[in-house]
């Protein structure tokens, strides 16, 4: 059987992207932060983007009520989920019941004592010139909670 001519070229048009895309995202180069990743030949769409990360999270006590993550997509924030029936406060930033997801990133420097921010997206505008030790004391009503994280320097 014969194919016309247009077909055969979108035959092989197909076979082509096809092929190229299962290429893409072959990592040649691996890190943890999103950004440094190099692939070959293309990178996979995506929106993470960050050099920078968050790493080796605490939090003591752990309260069930409470989660507190780590969102590393573009330059590392916490994520707090506050299921409890008290308000979290850390860094100066309260987070009331029932709020979720929000995200939190590295204001300034105060007295010797890291203030945070609300963030409205993903993206961290702190990154520190070198890896960065950072520890905080919250409060869940009457309850102290001890968070502490490495902030790193950019990775690549």
């Amino acid at each position: 059987m014969k194919l016309p001519r247009i077909k055969k070229q979108l035959l092989t048009l197909s076979l082509l992207l096809l092929l190229l895309g299962t290429a893409a995202g072959c990592v040649v180069k691996d890190s943890p932060a999103p950004g440094c990743v190099k692939y070959w030949p293309f990178a996979p769409m995506g929106g993470c983007f960050g050099k920078s990360i968050i790493k080796d999270l605490k939090v003591e006590p752990p309260i069930d009520c409470l989660a507190i993550e780590v969102n590393n997509c573009n330059g590392g924030i916490l994520g707090v989920s506050n299921s409890c029936s008290e308000t979290f406060v850390l860094g100066g930033v309260e987070i009331g019941p029932s709020e979720y997801n929000v995200g939190l990133d590295v204001l300034d420097q105060e007295d010797g004592r890291y203030l945070l921010t609300r963030t409205a997206s993903n993206f961290s505008d702190y990154i520190p010139e070198e890896d960065e030790l950072i520890e905080l004391v919250g409060t869940l009503g009457e309850q102290k909670i001890r968070v502490s994280y490495t902030k790193t320097k950019k990775l690549c």
